[in-house]
């Protein structure tokens, strides 16, 4: 008597189902950028049916801007994580967790950076990036101010400091994820050194 094994269908909630198109869409992007990428190469990549995909979205347009949305979304849980911090926490003890958590989340993202540098995504080219970067310099240029009110901080202009370490760092991070030349960024020296350069820039 042969025993008889069934290949069990395997059945995801809808929102799972659309993070593995999105997931699948970024490792396609990145190999073959937004434009040389198919539907197919997406839905192949995901391990479903073509058909799928439209299940989810109505075009490869549509796809890119739900993850630019997700890209946006996840930047600002990111940052608002932090800015939750000021006035609770030791100030210099927050500023070197804003260093090594801006380095980590940048590096968790380098696709999607990789992604955004191919097809010239960015905030002078996208409006939802542009009220990010906003809403993030603001949340910056308060915490500066409250710093220097405790007498921690020492910055004449908090709106100028808060976009100059932001386009600093953020710049700084993204060249060495698009253009290091090792395998791996070396994670340890960015977060010496931001820290380094949170420091001395702040510092009363």
């Amino acid at each position: 008597m042969q025993s008889r094994v069934e290949r069990k269908r395997i059945t995801k909630a809808p929102e799972q189902r659309r993070g593995d198109l999105l997931d699948a869409a970024i490792r396609v992007f990145t190999d073959k950028g937004i434009q040389g990428a198919t539907i197919a190469d997406i839905t192949t990549t995901a391990g479903v049916a073509k058909g799928t995909f439209y299940l989810y979205f109505d075009s490869k347009d549509q796809l890119v801007a739900a993850l630019k949305a997700r890209m946006v979304d996840d930047i600002l849980a990111h940052a608002s994580g932090l800015y939750e911090k000021v006035g609770r926490e030791d100030w210099w003890a927050l500023v070197d967790t804003f260093a090594e958590s801006y380095v980590d989340f940048m590096l968790g993202h380098r696709d999607m950076c990789q992604i955004m540098a191919q097809e010239g995504i960015s905030p002078e080219a996208d409006p939802a990036f542009a009220d990010c970067y906003a809403r993030i310099n603001q949340m910056l240029v308060t915490s500066l101010r409250a710093g220097t009110a405790d007498g921690v901080f020492a910055t004449t202009d908090p709106e100028l400091t808060a976009k100059l370490l932001h386009h600093a760092i953020d710049g700084t991070l993204v060249n060495a994820i698009l253009y290091d030349p090792k395998p791996d960024v070396d994670r340890g020296r960015l977060v010496a050194g931001i820290r380094e350069l949170l420091h001395k820039t702040l510092a009363a």
